[in-house]
């Protein structure tokens, strides 16, 4: 089996060194080269053939978006695994977007790297697992979310008035801020609690909460 060449890019060199050992003890796995920053990167793939790059994406002078982005353009055959400490999903989207294979967080690395390179040389994409749970977490929301009815139900009037019951004003309170009766305050509040189908105030400072209102 032909091992897959790869370069190391980060700006700690005692991770380089363990990652290093760790991947030349495996049968697959051959460090061809590593890196310290962006620039340096881009100068060694210009004289190291390689297969796959694992790149931070915090380092001085070249950032590993930016690397990232111009490997992907400039070598488009070579596979790229994010190393990282940034767990938040903006990172990871903007990792794939622009053309990683993985993504794996530092803390998993010494447990997952060599899994990793072997699923992305395979053609397949590899995450860390706790940022699936987090994509897993977001994708269930999404479905809470779309059960939620939306602002666009509510007139211009009805949303004053959700805002004013969700800071905790009585209908008194409201009428007076609004210039309007109390009568016609409760109106508007029986005609949102339907389209809502929310029924108690708690419901209803719940909704304005999720919705930004407050």
């Amino acid at each position: 089996m032909e091992k897959c060449r790869i370069i190391l890019a980060d700006d700690h060199e005692m991770l380089r060194t363990g990652l290093k050992s760790l991947l030349n003890q495996d049968s697959f796995c051959h460090v061809v080269g590593q890196a310290k920053d962006g620039e340096e990167l881009m100068s060694r793939l210009r004289k190291i053939k390689c297969d796959l790059v694992v790149l931070d994406l915090s380092m001085p002078h070249m950032d590993g978006m930016t690397a990232l982005e111009a490997i992907h353009d400039k070598y488009p055959k070579i596979k790229i695994l994010v190393l990282t400490m940034q767990k938040d999903l903006e990172h990871f989207k903007h990792a794939l977007s622009y053309g990683a294979n993985g993504y794996l967080l530092k803390d998993d690395a010494f447990e997952q790297l060599i899994m990793g390179i072997k699923r992305i040389m395979k053609g397949k994409r590899f995450v860390s697992p706790s940022v699936a749970d987090l994509i897993a977490e977001r994708y269930i929301r999404s479905f809470d979310d779309a059960e939620t009815p939306s602002l666009d139900i509510l007139t211009k009037r009805e949303k004053q008035i959700l805002k004013y019951v969700a800071l905790g004003l009585a209908n008194k309170n409201i009428a007076t801020k609004l210039k309007i009766s109390i009568r016609t305050v409760e109106a508007h509040r029986a005609h949102l609690t339907d389209k809502l189908g929310i029924k108690t105030t708690a419901g209803l400072v719940k909704f304005a909460m999720s919705k930004g209102l407050i």
